[in-house]
């Protein structure tokens, strides 16, 4: 081998190297988005849901008690 294609392979093996730390850091990345983001995301959606049923049931409230109260 001549110092040319030497300093290539040295090269290439930087740069796997590299590559493979950067992959190392994206699993890292999608492991913390998987077991915490997506459980807060979760909770907001399951609390935007409750608010939306109790808006629900006022707005029947609202319409239900005019005729209740027509009814006595």
């Amino acid at each position: 081998m001549n110092k040319k294609e030497q300093e290539r392979l040295t090269q290439v093996e930087i740069d796997t190297k590299t590559i493979s730390t950067d992959v190392r850091l994206i699993q890292k990345d999608i492991s913390v988005i998987k077991t915490n983001h997506l459980k807060h995301i979760e909770d907001d959606v399951k609390k935007i849901d409750m608010r939306l049923w109790a808006i629900l049931l006022l707005l029947l409230a609202s319409m239900f008690i005019p005729f209740v109260k027509t009814l006595w």
